[in-house]
């Protein structure tokens, strides 16, 4: 399970997500929509004729967070020590998928609720380190949702977003710490706005 919190009902829902507000849609959300989707896209592709020869490793993280709601009325969501749990998959030696998944789940008084995100990233690391060092940006897409049993149903949201941060390997360059910056943009309710900051914790398979 995951400290994730809900991106549905943060008033009253688990995790006290901020909520979403009628705000409409800016050119500069479309165009960053735009732009991470053909990220998406084109990593997605065979790049067989960018690959080394040498074994490639697998990341596997925790990441623990802060959220910051941009609209009204503004929250603050702290999730630690674990927000979430990543796996990065090489495409080349610049780029690699990075599918990550959150589940909270709490039952009581013959009632359940359960919180899910799911979101897919590309990491573009410039330097092209397989390891993971240095400074690297991250467009993703993800779907988040909240399930309570009984009357109140299911509900869901799309996202998209963007995050620029840093990698510090250590331990022979089998681990590394990552820091990341984030924003946010939520499709439901007229849409919300986050600023997101990450820690977490990466090890690299051989």
């Amino acid at each position: 399970m995951s400290g994730r919190p809900n991106r549905q009902n943060p008033a009253t829902g688990a995790g006290g997500e901020p909520a979403h507000t009628n705000n409409p849609k800016t050119p500069i959300m479309k165009r960053l929509l735009a732009l991470s989707v053909a990220t998406l896209v084109f990593a997605a592709l065979p790049a067989k004729a960018q690959r080394s020869q040498r074994s490639t490793p697998i990341e596997l993280g925790i990441d623990g967070g802060v959220l910051f709601g941009l609209n009204t009325p503004r929250t603050t969501v702290v999730a630690l020590p674990i927000q979430s749990f990543r796996v990065g998959f090489l495409v080349t030696d610049n780029l690699a998928l990075e599918p990550r998944a959150a589940i909270n789940s709490i039952h009581g008084g013959g009632a359940s609720v359960t919180t899910y995100d799911f979101a897919l990233g590309v990491v573009y690391q410039p330097d092209g380190d397989r390891v993971g060092k240095g400074l690297y940006g991250r467009p993703f897409l993800g779907v988040s949702g909240i399930s309570v049993s009984g009357a109140a149903g299911n509900n869901n949201n799309g996202y998209m977003g963007l995050g620029v941060g840093l990698k510090l390997p250590f331990a022979d360059r089998r681990l590394a710490t990552r820091m990341e910056v984030n924003y946010e943009h939520g499709f439901s309710g007229g849409g919300s706005n986050l600023i997101g900051l990450l820690i977490g914790l990466s090890f690299f398979t051989r």
